[in-house]
């Protein structure tokens, strides 16, 4: 009972609800232990049960952080994208123009392939978002920060095409 008024506190009624219906639905599809083969005793058995709750709850809730943490980064990756990089448009596409916005990404090193007025190809080849999410210990974010500058370069009159990032295990990220 004191996880429900917890949750209350945190998340309202219906958040509260959506959390207890997703629990109760996962330990009844035998997680998190499905994967293990069945408890080797008694003491074993009442333990999954005692905990297992207990690690699905905490796995709900990451996933609550991640998305809202991801819609907050999101957000911000646009608007410091928007700010250093400003508005893309064709008439201002150049050369000089380009590798200035590229200097904005200080937290990669990129290896130019193209730049012309209608095309503009590169790959980052090293990035510290995903080492620093790693070192943190929270490697499941690194990711999030690629979905921000995709929201950004999707802009209208623009075609973005990304087939790989290093967050995403990847060697390289292919900007085009």
């Amino acid at each position: 009972m004191i996880a429900v008024w917890i949750l209350l506190r945190e998340f309202g009624l219906w958040g509260t609800l959506r959390i207890a219906l997703a629990v109760r639905r996962r330990l009844r599809a035998g997680e998190p232990f499905g994967h293990l083969p069945p408890p080797d005793s008694d003491r074993e058995a009442k333990s999954r049960t005692q905990i297992a709750p207990a690690i699905l709850l905490y796995r709900e809730l990451s996933r609550d952080a991640l998305r809202i943490t991801g819609e907050i980064v999101i957000a911000g990756a646009r608007a410091f994208l928007r700010k250093t990089i400003g508005p893309i448009r064709p008439e201002r596409i150049d050369e000089r123009w380009v590798r200035r916005a590229g200097e904005a990404f200080f937290n990669a090193t990129i290896d130019w392939k193209r730049i012309s007025s209608d095309e503009v190809r590169f790959d980052v080849v090293a990035c510290r978002f995903p080492a620093l999410c790693r070192a943190a210990g929270v490697p499941e974010l690194a990711p999030v920060f690629c979905r921000g500058d995709a929201g950004f370069f999707r802009q209208k009159g623009l075609e973005f095409h990304r087939t790989q990032t290093i967050a995403e295990g990847a060697e390289r990220c292919d900007f085009h």
